[in-house]
């Protein structure tokens, strides 16, 4: 995620669409935890964007991670069009009035173009639908998010990269929770599958700090398989793991799930 950003909003707009609250976040000591707030989108974007909301998986979400884990501030998770960046978490972004502000930021353009990529992975696939599988896809990626900014606020030590810690805690969040299950992990996994179609690789993708996304796919797939080896596995095989790497996978499980316990033990909510 970027680090500190300098960003520019115009005042006006961004008050209305992140809401009041999230200038509060900024100085309000006693508030902690993850809030959601939703703001205005551009027409194109409208009609997903109102699809995950109604879902209420992000307010699940939210809700999950504050009744688990103690936060030193509040970090507000916001959907609008206001601000082209995200996915991002954002640590300390420069406001306009001279404020600063962590938050997590997703625009519609996002969501719009998950469920574009995600119609071609489900063609001739009934259900879940692309808009379905997208509300699943986000569960993870926002889930990701959060990883980071857990990571920033309780300075979480990290070796290795970043981005693929979060991956896990992702998927260590949501793969043996019940309202979840490994349907965030699995959906996210289409979402990078679809992405790593749509372009040609270049030498940025190899310097990024992110894995490339049909690894990421194959990672996401190895957890989930690890997690329960009876009941997934059917994961392993054509278009799926090799038998060589899903023979590690079990304790690739074990090691993401002891070492995030064991991480936010100090913090989890008694």
């Amino acid at each position: 995620a970027p680090s500190g950003p300098n960003m520019r909003f115009r005042p006006v707009a961004f008050l209305l669409v992140l809401g009041t609250t999230l200038l509060a976040a900024a100085t309000a000591a006693s508030a902690h935890g993850f809030t959601l707030e939703w703001g205005h989108f551009t027409a194109a974007d409208r009609h997903d964007a109102r699809v995950l909301k109604r879902s209420g998986a992000m307010q699940k979400l939210v809700k999950l991670v504050n009744h688990r884990y103690k936060l030193p501030r509040e970090i507000p998770v916001a959907f609008s069009d206001e601000l082209e960046i995200g996915p991002a978490y954002l640590p300390d972004a420069g406001l306009t009035n001279g404020q600063k502000l962590s938050f997590i930021h997703f625009p519609g353009t996002f969501l719009v173009d998950e469920v574009s990529g995600l119609r071609g992975e489900l063609k001739g696939v009934r259900s879940p639908t692309p808009l379905q599988t997208m509300v699943y896809a986000n569960e993870f990626v926002v889930a990701h998010e959060i990883g980071h900014a857990l990571v920033d606020q309780l300075k979480l030590p990290i070796t290795g990269r970043e981005e693929d810690a979060v991956d896990g805690f992702a998927t260590y969040l949501l793969t043996k929770d019940s309202q979840f299950g490994p349907r965030s992990a699995f959906s996210a996994a289409l979402l990078f599958d679809a992405i790593s179609k749509d372009r040609d690789l270049q030498e940025g993708d190899f310097a990024d700090e992110h894995s490339l996304p049909k690894q990421r796919v194959y990672q996401f797939l190895c957890w989930i398989y690890g997690s329960d080896t009876k009941r997934y596995a059917s994961l392993v095989g054509k278009d799926g793991l090799t038998a060589e790497r899903a023979q590690r996978c079990p304790d690739e499980w074990q090691q993401l799930t002891s070492s995030w316990s064991r991480l936010l033990a100090p913090y989890r909510v008694s």
